[in-house]
């Protein structure tokens, strides 16, 4: 409950201090959509021929958020259990370097009721989730990156603008670090929050 109260802290303290999400590394703050229903549109999306059991293709949905679709490509059942509502995911751009890097990290909950949700996902099921879409003079490509049963999926890319600050780790990755990982190191807490499984 400590970790939880300090949790809600930071967040608390990042509306009353104006945290800039679009300059500053941010936790991503996606959210499974209830009431999303696939179309033919949506499912022409998905036209690669893949063997991956599960597929992600994002578009964007408006200035301000990108629509991710994730679609069982197996032939059983997927059974997700989110963290409050929302899938552990992260977005990724190319750098000037044209190397993947992430513009966002990802906070492992410590509460039990973060959990207590669970969706299963139905062969050939897609579902929907939104997730912030940054701005900035830097013109890239976005994908997303989805780990799911310790496996990582990534979305097709897109091309969007954000600023370069989005690549340096921030005051928030930092504190996030000392609150949960103070004994593992930075490759160790990297792995954890880049979603590197």
């Amino acid at each position: 409950m400590k970790k939880l109260f300090t949790l809600f802290s930071i967040l608390l303290s990042s509306v009353i201090y104006s945290q800039n999400i679009q300059t500053e590394f941010f936790v991503n703050e996606n959210q499974i959509e209830g009431s999303f229903k696939s179309n033919s549109r949506i499912e022409k999306l998905f036209t690669q021929n893949s063997k991956d059991s599960i597929l992600v293709v994002t578009e964007i949905k408006n200035d301000s958020l990108f629509s991710i679709y994730v679609k069982n490509n197996g032939q059983k059942d997927v059974l997700l259990i989110p963290q409050d509502n929302k899938l552990t995911l992260i977005q990724e751009a190319l750098n000037q370097d044209k190397k993947w890097k992430p513009i966002e990290f990802w906070v492992n909950s410590d509460c039990g009721m973060s959990y207590l949700k669970k969706i299963n996902v139905r062969s050939g099921e897609i579902i929907g989730v939104r997730s912030k879409k940054y701005k900035g003079n830097f013109k890239t490509k976005i994908r997303f990156k989805l780990l799911i049963d310790k496996k990582v999926y990534y979305s097709n890319s897109i091309t969007a603008s954000i600023n370069k600050s989005k690549f340096e780790k921030s005051a928030w990755y930092n504190r996030f670090k000392e609150m949960y990982y103070p004994d593992k190191s930075e490759k160790e807490v990297e792995n954890i929050f880049f979603l590197n499984k």
